[in-house]
């Protein structure tokens, strides 16, 4: 009879492939799309690789005594399906078919040890009812996010590529083509839109205007030096490229700034290009972008979200961590396999594109990514390029930076609750480029899968819980193979995180642990957004302030209090699991204690870089210099 025991040595065995996988890819993949062989011959390194983690395996096996022959099978299956997997998809790395064909063997695997863990624990018939409904709603989970993995981490696992990571030197773009930048903004500070049209003007491109819409700002202070520094870049130009608008009243916040600007822009323009009121563009922005356009069916090009004077901070520092693996690293691989979409800033489009798909959505708080969508449903295709090719700021405050978040998460959500019907399967909805179904759908998803899995995590900690304190079954015993599988585990997951932050730009510890705290500091936020993209109801768009901070800008506890207060609930039960482990198990205590408090430390997260964030306030604003007019239009020099 099978029992639990006889697949510890398969875990151990495909555990340690997953940290020989990742420690791999770190070596052999040493930036986006380049990849560095490891070996003359890969399947010699493959093989090689697969006899290392079986070596070490049998270590494990033997330290903790089971039989050696309980590593036949997994070997052999690994083998009977890394190297089909290697010939069947060829752009794979070696790294790369290692990690996927242990994710599979690692979901089956460890599917079938849960169950019988699950059966020798004596969890009565309810619980174990309960317990397989959640592991059948787990295999469904795993096969839709193993798709999502495959293209989220394609830089990592892949050694060839169909679409261009970089934009290319040296090759002329278009430059009869006339471009119309639209620059919408809306109670900035005017020294930093003027910096942004600065950078503008001295764009390489022989034929573009810039159409600068203020809509809403009730303070001319702010908007009459805007209009005030069109002219004068149109003066020492020599000709109008500058084209200022003050509207108001105009409804649809950035939206419906874009769509406003459709109407009045030059109907001779080919392309619309869309820059935030603090990015600054690089010269080459348009020269170097515009050459994908040559394929009729590009609708848009993408470049990241990147930013600016976050250095000697350790909040922005944070704060710019948190965003750059995402922008560097997975939405590279999204686009890889047709998923990539807009994000609202330093992207082209094509102008008669936009008005085939109906414009942008004012109903949607991210009107950025949704238009995407409506682009590839009426035939287009984008491009996500990796190059950076405009830094903007980073939100000053903690609040900020999760309103931010919370517009980013919940916009996805509402797009998918409007547009579902675009990403059934065929017959019942027409093709879209690539993955872009699974992948939209999932992305829109993303929230309520995390709050779904933490909902499930705590309900059943707190059935097993009860039915322990009640004595309807017996404490039971935690195998000593879990600790071991976890650290295993825990150590393979350091690596891949080190591996994407190097990827990303940096080698610094610090540098990755506050890019990883800022990530958990927004957990509520996520958790949040997600459940409110959900409603019928309108969501107000907030926009992001970029003026100066004061030194009472923010609060620790005002802006993390929901956090804070979950975070206390959650150390509180670790407490007192662990203090009632005579009842319920010293195992179970333990691990459930863990469990409970590394979630805790996640909302913690919150406070902390609250604080982070008030003592840049606070150090901002004691470096802050007297504020001084701007000079006038005829004080100024050409």
């Amino acid at each position: 009879m099978l029992t639990r025991a006889m697949l510890d040595p398969s875990m151990y065995f495909l555990a340690v492939m997953g940290l020989l996988a990742s420690l791999l890819a770190s070596r052999a993949v040493i930036a986006p799309h380049r990849y560095r062989p490891l070996t003359g011959h890969e399947g010699q390194a493959l093989i090689g690789t697969v006899l290392l983690g079986t070596g070490i395996a049998v270590v494990i096996t033997l330290v903790m005594g089971n039989a050696l022959s309980d590593l036949l099978l997994p070997v052999a299956l690994f083998l009977l399906a890394a190297v089909p997997m290697a010939r069947l998809a060829p752009r794979l790395n070696v790294a790369g078919v290692l990690l996927l064909t242990t994710e599979i063997l690692t979901f089956w695997f460890g599917f079938v040890w849960t169950a019988l863990f699950l059966r020798e624990a004596g969890l009565p018939a309810n619980t174990l009812m309960l317990a397989g409904g959640a592991m059948v709603f787990a295999g469904i989970f795993f096969g839709l996010t193993f798709a999502e993995r495959i293209a989220r981490d394609a830089v990592l696992t892949h050694e060839s590529w169909r679409y261009p990571m970089d934009a290319p030197t040296g090759a002329a773009g278009p430059r009869d083509q006339k471009v119309s930048i639209q620059l919408p903004c809306y109670a900035e500070p005017p020294e930093v839109v003027m910096a942004t049209m600065d950078h503008l003007a001295a764009l390489d491109h022989h034929d573009f205007e810039v159409l600068v819409c203020d809509n809403n700002t009730k303070d001319e202070a702010l908007w009459r030096p805007l209009e005030a520094h069109c002219a004068y870049l149109n003066e020492r130009a020599g000709k109008e490229i500058f084209r200022f608008f003050h509207v108001s009243p105009l409804p649809g916040a950035k939206a419906g700034a874009l769509n406003w600007l459709l109407d009045v822009m030059h109907p001779d323009a080919e392309f619309v290009a869309v820059i935030d009121a603090d990015y600054l563009a690089t010269p080459d922005f348009l020269a170097r972008l515009l050459p994908f356009f040559r394929n009729p069916r590009v609708g848009y090009v993408q470049t990241p979200h990147d930013y600016r004077e976050y250095q000697g901070s350790a909040y922005l520092t944070a704060c710019y961590w948190e965003y750059m693996p995402s922008n560097k690293v997975d939405m590279l691989g999204v686009s890889e396999y047709g998923g990539a979409f807009t994000i609202g800033t330093m992207c082209i489009l094509r102008a008669n594109a936009i008005r085939e798909a109906g414009g942008w959505a004012e109903w949607c708080l991210t009107e950025d990514s949704e238009i995407s969508v409506r682009l590839r449903a009426v035939g287009y295709s984008g491009l996500y390029i990796g190059e950076t090719f405009g830094r903007g700021l980073i939100p000053e405050t903690f609040s900020d930076y999760k309103k931010q978040r919370f517009r980013w998460t919940a916009g996805p959500v509402q797009q998918l609750r409007r547009h579902w019907r675009l990403f059934l399967p065929s017959p019942w909805a027409r093709p879209l480029p690539g993955w872009t179904k699974l992948l939209e759908v999932l992305r829109c998803m993303a929230p309520l899968r995390v709050l779904f899995a933490m909902i499930g995590g705590l309900l059943g900690f707190l059935a097993l819980a009860a039915a322990l304190l009640a004595g309807v079954m017996e404490p039971f015993q935690v195998p000593d193979a879990a600790w071991v599988l976890t650290g295993i585990g825990t150590a393979a997951w350091l690596v891949g995180i080190w591996h994407r932050y190097k990827l990303t730009g940096t080698t610094r510890l610090r540098d990755m642990v506050l890019g990883e705290v800022a990530r958990n500091a927004l957990t509520y936020t996520v958790l949040q957004a997600g459940l409110a993209g959900l409603s019928a109801k309108p969501l107000a768009w907030r926009r992001t302030p970029k003026f100066a901070l004061g030194a009472d800008r923010g609060s620790i506890l005002a802006d993390s209090l929901p956090e804070t207060v979950i975070g206390v609930v959650l150390a509180v039960f670790a407490g007192l699991t662990i203090a009632a482990a005579d009842q319920v198990g010293v195992s179970f205590a333990l691990l459930s204690g863990l469990g409970l408090a590394s979630l805790a430390l996640r909302f913690f997260c919150a406070p902390y870089v609250a604080w982070l964030a008030l003592r840049h306030a606070r150090r901002q604003a004691s470096n802050m210099p007297e504020p001084q007019a701007p000079p006038a239009l005829s004080q100024r020099t050409t």
